[in-house]
């Protein structure tokens, strides 16, 4: 009896399949894992970019105006109410934002802590006759980017002699 030694044998169908299994599951992984990351920096920007308008929209408000009001809403919503007639509202994407302004105390190992933090339904009557120090902290247990800390200090460059 003659064998065709061309043919393939069972094993070597197994094999292949084998290795196509495996490179096909780490080219999925590979991909998988690029999308997520994506996705967690594309968020993390997302939310670094709404502090940074509502920090640019707190400082002018800030410098424009004598007295206003910070309004928490909800965890991740904010107004600032200027007077009665004008306000800016504050929507973040993510689930909480803590805001704390006011004077920023270092304990030893660094650690900021602010003596007015704005809770869910307070309002934060703001002078612009002092420097506040404005700490913003990020929390989403929806997304991977863990918590955003955001501090800078707000102030009005105007003498006292001009009001």
């Amino acid at each position: 009896m003659r064998h065709n030694e061309n043919a393939i044998t069972l094993i070597e169908v197994l094999a292949t399949i084998v290795l196509t299994f495996v490179i096909g599951t780490l080219v999925f992984s590979v991909t998988t894992s690029a999308i997520n990351h994506y996705k967690e920096t594309e968020t993390t920007s997302q939310v670094q970019s709404e502090i940074n308008r509502f920090l640019l929209q707190l400082t002018d408000t800030h410098k424009d105006s004598r007295e206003y009001t910070i309004f928490r809403g909800s965890a991740s919503s904010y107004d600032l109410i200027i007077d009665d007639e004008s306000h800016y509202t504050f929507n973040g994407i993510a689930e909480n934002y803590d805001l704390y302004i006011g004077e920023t105390i270092r304990t030893a190992d660094q650690e900021l802590i602010s003596d007015t933090k704005v809770e869910i339904g307070e309002r934060a009557l703001i002078s612009n006759k002092k420097k506040y120090d404005v700490h913003i902290v990020v929390t989403d247990s929806e997304h991977r980017f863990g918590q955003i800390e955001l501090s800078t200090t707000i102030s009005r460059l105007t003498s006292e002699s001009s009001d």
